[in-house]
């Protein structure tokens, strides 16, 4: 029987993360920020694929998508992608192709279920969207790592630090002070948006993503999902919702 086999790509702020789909299974991700083509020749010798659909835009993604010219049909995330949810944004366009992507994916994951989704990397995205996959809105702050860097980036005497492994008791240096002041910003704000959707919806489930998501995971106090390959997910969900729909 013949298998069907896809690549999704998901070009973020900092790096791309592919994900190699095999029935509809989920066989292998990674990172492949720096592939050369040589690389990528490689890579498909050894997992064949029919098609590549590309979460993102931008001149990353066409330095990308230039390594990829011996490669079977392309797909990119455009005007004309139809989607598994309906939204109240005032121009889907405009909402971040991460973002459309972890809908799909809890959509999929998900389904019949309220949901609050937590991206947790160069920014921190909640998005909230109801039984219906209706998209009702979110919000969009800082990540981690662009906090420490906006306080070095501003001021003349305060270190650029990366994020730490472990968040101090207090802060008892300048170094702990930032790490502490970041953090527990972090984690409050969080909750302070949890708690604005519970006036919204009392039931829902919290679905937390990204890079930072397994150092936050057990920082936060209601129950949560962690899905590391929500937007991988959702990028398969949406090349195959594409396919179902196609004319």
């Amino acid at each position: 029987m013949k298998k069907n086999r896809h690549l999704v790509l998901d070009v973020g702020n900092t790096h791309v993360k592919y994900g190699y789909f095999v029935s509809d299974t989920l066989q292998k991700s990674g990172m492949c920020t720096h592939w050369t083509t040589l690389q990528w020749d490689t890579f498909f010798k050894a997992n064949p694929i029919e098609s590549i659909l590309v979460g993102g835009d931008g001149s990353e993604t066409k330095r990308l998508v230039a390594k990829l010219s011996n490669t079977p049909k392309i797909i990119f995330i455009d005007s004309t992608i139809k989607y598994p949810f309906t939204s109240d944004y005032d121009n889907l366009d405009t909402l971040g192709v991460d973002r459309r992507a972890a809908l799909a994916g809890a959509v999929l994951k998900f389904p019949n279920t309220p949901v609050l989704i937590i991206d947790a990397g160069s920014c921190i995205t909640y998005d909230f969207m109801d039984e219906n996959a209706h998209h009702i809105g979110g919000a969009i702050s800082p990540g981690r790592a662009m906090r420490y860097h906006a306080m070095h980036l501003f001021t003349e005497k305060l270190p650029h630090l990366n994020p730490p492994e472990k968040i101090p008791s207090i802060g008892k240096s300048t170094k702990t002070s930032m790490e502490y002041g970041v953090e527990s910003g972090i984690i409050a704000e969080i909750q302070s948006q949890i708690d604005t959707f519970i006036n919204l919806r009392s039931s829902f489930t919290i679905i937390l993503t990204g890079g930072d998501a397994n150092f936050l995971n057990k920082k936060i106090k209601n129950t949560i999902f962690a899905v590391a390959d929500l937007t991988l997910i959702g990028l398969y969900h949406l090349l195959m919702f594409n396919s179902l729909h196609e004319k």
